[in-house]
């Protein structure tokens, strides 16, 4: 599951370009505004089927363009495409065929991000935390696609009934139905996951933030309980005056302490900066026990991050032998911690990226 050839055309400031990339580490070296990012988000794009720094697609196609495409060759011998078009519809092939689910590209290319956005999953809303469990559930359970398509059409049903001057009772009900059985299924899933995941948490923790008491806890979104759909009817009066459903699948949410008090209120910068590392690892780690090998994404990695720290992370990351990508704006800042890692190095200037040396692991340029 690493990226064996990568094609970008009319995405964002970046020129068209054809790279072959290592199996293992990449770096893309380049000043501020260059497009290192921009590689990233094409990548990301791929994997998981949206950017991770707009919703908006016009944003991400060049100036004068209708569509931008992405094409991805796996070594696994699978060929991956995505077409954003300026009126926000997208559209994906896999080996040759039209794609009708994004979750088709997702499965055969897990990518996992960290971005200076990540401390959003220890400080900020419930979102990127639940995303960052649901992507491992996904990669673990392919089938319960089906399972969020369900919920999330009945949820929308629901929340649209809601807003309505009158609501029909037994349309509700139906809709109630379909809601709380998928959120229970979904909610089992999670749960099944987050018991496994428990020991790789534990043992990420230990290594990157030693001497702290780091738990992580989750939340399903209602009183587990009690069955759902009882207090989906009994929430009828109150969800009507707020206009939408405050208890389902929706609403869960994983969240992190340290000695006991919320993990923001206790780490420093980089120690949340590590607590976050260790949090997407131990999931890395997880999905590699079910036979999967992510594309691991490192924006700014060095940035607040002291020596002995970076030595850390990246001992761990060359042992996972994962397709990995690094930014920096100086190859000097990566140099003494990623030591004779095996490299791929790219220039990035102005949008057009350019591979400048292969390295060994004895130091040497090919």
């Amino acid at each position: 599951m690493t990226v064996s050839r990568l094609q970008v055309h009319h995405w964002r400031n970046l020129q068209p370009l054809s790279l072959e990339p290592s199996p293992g580490l990449n770096i893309l070296v380049g000043d501020n505004g260059s497009g290192k990012t921009s590689l990233l988000e094409a990548i990301y794009l791929l994997g998981v089927g949206r950017s991770f720094r707009t919703l908006k697609a016009k944003r991400l196609i060049q100036d004068g363009q209708q569509s931008t495409t992405i094409f991805a060759a796996t070594g696994s011998g699978h060929a991956l495409g995505i077409q954003k078009n300026s009126d926000g519809t997208t559209s994906a092939r896999l080996n040759g065929s039209s794609a009708s689910r994004l979750s088709a590209l997702a499965h055969l290319l897990p990518v996992q991000l960290f971005d200076p956005r990540s401390l959003d999953v220890l400080s900020g809303p419930s979102l990127p935390r639940r995303q960052l469990l649901d992507w491992g559930v996904f990669h673990v359970e392919h089938s319960l696609v089906d399972q969020w398509a369900r919920a999330s059409r009945a949820l929308q049903q629901r929340n649209s009934l809601l807003k309505s001057a009158k609501i029909p009772d037994d349309l509700l009900l139906a809709w109630e139905l379909e809601l709380a059985d998928a959120s229970e299924q979904i909610h089992a899933a999670r749960k099944r996951f987050m018991d496994s995941w428990q020991p790789f948490l534990v043992a990420a923790m230990s290594r990157l933030l030693e001497g702290f008491n780091i738990q992580v806890g989750y939340q399903p979104g209602w009183d587990a309980d009690v069955p759902l759909l009882e207090l989906l009817k009994e929430a009828r009066v109150k969800d009507a005056e707020r206009g939408f459903t405050q208890l389902g699948y929706h609403r869960a949410d994983i969240r992190i302490r340290a000695d006991g008090v919320l993990a923001e209120e206790r780490l420093s910068r980089g120690q949340l900066k590590l607590c976050v590392c260790a949090i997407k690892l131990s999931l890395v780690e997880r999905l590699r026990l079910a036979g999967a090998r992510p594309v691991l994404l490192f924006d700014d990695l060095a940035s607040e991050l002291d020596q002995t720290s970076r030595r850390l992370m990246m001992q761990w990351i060359e042992e996972m032998n994962l397709q990995t990508w690094l930014t920096t704006i100086e190859l000097d800042q990566l140099d003494d911690f990623c030591g004779q890692m095996p490299r791929q190095v790219f220039h990035v200037k102005q949008g057009n990226i350019t591979p400048v040396s292969t390295q060994a692991r004895t130091g040497e340029e090919e």
